[in-house]
């Protein structure tokens, strides 16, 4: 009660201050800030949606927490600054674009409690609802009522009898709310019933042994079509409910991010070998190079396309870009307040973006309120990047040509392991059998698994069993697959696991301080599949980065966890 006080005081000075201050006007040039009155607003009522039945079952440990319900007396939406950024007005005005800025003057913010949600990396709306995923988390957001956001779907939620993973991303197609899980199945909520069911299962192997879709789009001028973007096998398709569906190929060499569609023309986004952007625009299949975007795009994030505009969200989140559908050609440049990500309606006047607790509205100053309540998540979260900066010095885990991070998003954390049904959590660094290993940071080891025994071809098939009547890989499985492992407590407080190890070196056991660069241990295949009939067949090092329980790229898009990865090993 105290602290609600001394909060409202704290707010109440702030609100006191700025209303001697008059709301900053934008100034219109032609190559500078500019001001549109975009139409139409939100609509004035909302649609309810019912909440889904399925069986709820936390996943461990337990991260939802609920707060207070909605306080009954009005909060203040707290003052926000987007200082103003003169390198990327210079950029819009070298090409002949429109500078936008969002603050008070020209958007509304939405204020929600501090751990609503802290790095959105999907979010769709319609005319009342909008819905953002955040921590495996589907949130429902009432656009015109004080409501606190509701939880439609989160890990170890049921739906079909077929576990919850993790969520990765969100198309909005009519009245149905897709949602892609990184193990590889489509979940599809129908908005007017609020029921949830199974549309496509791919967690098990078919037809490939190694996909991994990692990204959902839709025809956002109305088709039912569906979109997913593939990175394994590097290509794109459309597909519909009735299972038909037409693909292209990508480059061999790029990173697919993200694809999104109107009509029957397709605009998918894709990083280069040189951690620049591309973005490109394919009808019925084909490329057309009519459309060739001449701009510089970096840290790419999201794609949407619209009848008006192609929206790319890059610079991590710091800078939107508005190109013509048909060229490519920069008509705006959008300079944010720190997002991770953001929504367009079908003709392109609507915008809306989330940042950690917070939605901005564009051109609607008037819709800004504090939402009180509901479902939060206490810090430290893994999908906060932020908790993943370190002062210490990071040396690669194993030496040779293998200096660099795998350019297949299959070996990163994150990507889906058909033959056990389940998610991979650390990077692989493929590499000769008997290789060694280094320590990547200083720390002292926690764990050693210097009795390990090479299981049986019946012990596999048993967890390979289980896995299968279980739907997904237990904790104790996981556990078996990772075979002869170091794990070792580094001075930052992560915890890097060291997997598949066929040797031990015979100074390091539990205890043992170990400092960056120090060799642990050999390359090996212990704990793979292939190990029953070789003892060098996928022979690998297995490396992850842990907070609490957490992975390193948990709840990120395949992307951000790249970058994350770049940095602590390649820090200039």
């Amino acid at each position: 009660m105290r602290h609600r006080s001394l909060l409202w005081l704290l707010l109440l000075g702030g609100l006191l201050a700025c209303a001697t201050q008059p709301l900053a006007t934008p100034t219109s040039t032609p190559f500078t800030e500019h001001a549109t009155t975009l139409q139409p607003t939100l609509a004035a009522t909302a649609v309810a949606i019912p909440t889904p039945t399925q069986q709820s079952i936390p996943t461990e440990p337990t991260v939802v927490t609920s707060t207070t319900s909605p306080s009954p007396t009005p909060q203040l939406v707290p003052n926000w600054d987007n200082p103003i950024d003169e390198g990327m007005r210079a950029t819009a005005v070298a090409h002949n674009a429109i500078f936008n800025r969002l603050n008070l003057a020209n958007s509304g913010l939405w204020q929600f409690e501090s751990g609503s949600f802290w790095h959105p990396i999907a979010l769709e709306m319609n005319a009342t609802t909008a819905f953002l995923l955040d921590g495996g988390r589907v949130l429902r957001i009432d656009l015109i009522n004080d409501i606190p956001p509701q939880p439609l779907l989160q890990p170890g939620d049921f739906v079909d009898d077929l576990l919850v993973q993790e969520p990765l991303d969100l198309a909005l197609v009519g009245e149905t709310l897709l949602v892609l899980d990184r193990a590889g199945d489509l979940y599809a909520l129908d908005l007017a019933t609020g029921g949830w069911q199974l549309e496509r299962y791919e967690r098990e192997i078919g037809e490939t042994s190694s996909h991994y879709f990692v990204a959902l789009g839709y025809d956002t001028a109305g088709g039912s079509q569906r979109l997913r973007l593939e990175t394994s096998y590097s290509y794109a398709h459309y597909f519909f409910a009735d299972g038909s569906e037409r693909q292209w190929l990508l480059p061999e060499d790029v990173l697919p991010v993200d694809v999104s569609g109107v009509g029957d023309k397709i605009y998918t986004l894709w990083r280069n070998p040189d951690r620049t952007a591309t973005v490109a625009l394919f009808q019925e299949t084909a490329r057309l190079t009519t459309f060739a975007p001449i701009f510089t795009m970096l840290q790419p994030r999201q794609i949407v396309a619209t009848e008006t505009a192609v929206y790319i969200l890059d610079m991590a989140g710091r800078r939107l870009l508005s190109l013509q559908p048909e060229t490519g050609v920069v008509q705006a440049v959008f300079q944010l307040p720190g997002v991770s990500a953001f929504a367009a309606n079908a003709a392109g006047d609507q915008l809306l973006f989330a940042g950690r607790d917070q939605l901005f509205f564009w051109q609607q100053p008037a819709n800004s309120r504090f939402v009180a309540g509901g479902p939060t998540l206490p810090a430290p979260q893994p999908h906060d990047t932020g908790v993943w900066k370190t002062t210490l010095a990071y040396a690669w885990p194993i030496t040779g040509n293998s200096d660099d991070l795998t350019p297949r998003d299959l070996q990163m954390p994150g990507a889906p392991r058909h033959y056990r049904l389940g998610i991979h959590q650390g990077i692989d660094f493929y590499w000769a059998n008997g290789t060694p290993v280094y320590a990547a940071a200083a720390g002292t080891v926690i764990r050693a698994t210097l009795d390990y025994e090479r299981p049986s071809e019946t012990a596999f098939n048993f967890r390979r069993a289980e896995n299968i009547e279980l739907g997904y890989t237990a904790p104790e499985n996981l556990d078996f697959y990772r075979g002869m492992q170091i794990w070792i407590l580094q001075e930052d407080g992560f915890v890097a696991r060291y997997v598949h190890l066929s040797d031990i070196h015979w100074q390091i056991e539990e205890g043992t301080a170990v400092t960056a660069g120090q060799q642990i241990g050999l390359i090996g295949n212990t704990g793979s599949p292939a190990s029953v009939v070789s003892e060098t067949e996928d022979a690998h090092l297995h490396f992850e980065l842990r907070l609490d329980d957490f992975y390193l790229g948990q709840f990120l898009r395949p992307i951000e966890t790249r970058e994350l990865l770049e940095h602590l090993f390649s820090p200039d």
